[in-house]
């Protein structure tokens, strides 16, 4: 499996063949990938408001700075920034312990959000429904983006330029996997179709997931 795990992330095409002739059951791909992988993003959030926070207060003064002068700038956004900056201001270990694990339970969540989408969708667009099938996409798809969330470590413009490329290839591997795993027919286009809803669908639930993320560390880094 080792090896069919590398081949899918430097040979997309023969990777996913590979990986489409074994069965993964939910369970097994929950215990031996995203309860690791999904803790990438977590704990470098952590080490980041830890060891290098300085880095982190510096782009949020830099924020508030402009801020002030965007008068379309959401007020819930500033408060939001400048209760971070007083918690990594006062070392406040337990809030940061927190945030890292509300980080960890959201990041566990998105494959179940991506293989809804998958699931629902490949019938649709002339593939097979099959909950395992659709899980296997969407958590091996995941993984860039997931090691992507290493970057949170240093809080600098590289960092948005590889989550982005994460979040690139992982629709990448859906679009390939979308053929090879769920059968979806790519003569007449079929896979381009769906990736492009699937996209725009799992953008839109992330946005939703994602405000109500902030909902709750908002309230975390409250006094």
């Amino acid at each position: 499996m080792f090896k069919n795990f590398l081949d899918l992330y430097f040979k997309p095409k023969e990777g996913w063949e590979e990986l489409g002739k074994e069965s993964f059951t939910i369970k097994d791909l929950y215990l031996k990938i995203v309860i690791i992988f999904a803790f990438i993003p977590a704990v470098s959030h952590f080490i980041g408001f830890t060891l290098f926070k300085n880095i982190y207060i510096a782009a949020i003064n830099e924020f508030l700075k402009m801020a002030e002068q965007d008068k379309e700038q959401s007020q819930r956004t500033i408060e939001y920034m400048k209760a971070l900056k007083e918690a990594l201001l006062d070392n406040d270990i337990t809030k940061e312990l927190t945030i890292m694990m509300i980080t960890y339970g959201f990041e566990l969540f998105k494959p179940v959000v991506l293989a809804t989408i998958i699931l629902f969708l490949s019938p649709a667009f002339k593939g097979i429904k099959d909950p395992d099938k659709s899980f296997t996409v969407a958590v091996f798809a995941l993984v860039p983006s997931w090691a992507a969330g290493a970057f949170y470590v240093v809080n600098s413009p590289i960092t948005m330029f590889m989550l982005f490329m994460g979040t690139f290839y992982t629709f990448y591997l859906v679009f390939i996997g979308a053929e090879k795993v769920l059968k979806i027919p790519s003569e007449d286009s079929k896979n381009f179709q769906f990736i492009i809803v699937t996209i725009i669908l799992y953008l839109l639930i992330s946005g939703v997931i994602g405000q109500i993320e902030a909902g709750l560390t908002y309230r975390v880094l409250l006094p």
